[in-house]
């Protein structure tokens, strides 16, 4: 069809003829509704209760998603929603492996809950973190721990990681020791307390997952 010429620099060449030809079978396919991103449901149609349109967490492009729920509220499987006017379907290696997100079996568990006492306020008196957390040394096997326990292991070690603090300021002026990695799994809300604790910690290490 297309042809290599000498005398324009090596550059392919396509005759008006073969032009017609791609450009009838590009017009044929899309009468046809040929989609090439678009994946269905791996799920059995009569296990789905509930269907549901969302977006894809992993970054700022928002690609859209189905999510396909069995009556317990079981994830049977998530999938690229094809009346996204943005993706059309298509999802990236990550958007893909959304499913497992939620079901994967050599997930550990997450902190079961954060609840918050009677008298709370925001200076942290009246808080209580209460659940699980998990926690491994090196390449030991991973262990259960109190969520109040990690939450005091975190804070004293970035502590003594930020190091000496400037006199008549609350943080360091720009400790280097740490550097802070945004997860785009955060909400607006959630990133601006991020931020605010990045600000008090005092660096200039900051990055971003969605940027990335």
């Amino acid at each position: 069809m297309a042809t290599r010429d000498q005398d324009s620099g090596g550059k392919f060449q396509l005759s008006r003829r073969d032009f017609v030809k791609v450009g009838a079978a590009a017009a044929a396919a899309g009468a046809v509704g040929v989609d090439w991103a678009v994946a269905p449901s791996r799920a059995n149609a009569a296990e789905v209760a509930a269907t549901y349109t969302t977006t894809c967490p992993y970054c700022s492009a928002q690609c859209g998603q189905k999510v396909d729920v069995a009556a317990d509220g079981t994830v049977l499987d998530i999938y690229g929603d094809a009346n996204n006017p943005t993706s059309r379907g298509g999802l990236c290696a990550k958007g893909a492996s959304a499913y497992q997100l939620v079901t994967n079996e050599r997930r550990i568990g997450v902190p079961e809950h954060t609840a918050a006492v009677d008298g709370f306020d925001f200076t942290g008196a009246g808080f209580e973190a209460t659940g699980v957390a998990w926690k491994r040394t090196g390449n030991t096997a991973w262990e259960p721990m109190a969520l109040g326990t990690a939450m005091t292991q975190i804070a004293e070690g970035l502590e003594a990681a930020r190091g000496a603090v400037t006199p008549g300021t609350t943080a360091a002026s720009n400790a280097k020791t740490v550097q802070f990695f945004g997860s785009s799994h955060m909400n607006n809300e959630q990133n601006y307390l991020y931020r605010k604790v990045i600000a008090n910690f005092g660096t200039s290490l900051v990055e971003h997952q969605a940027r990335i």
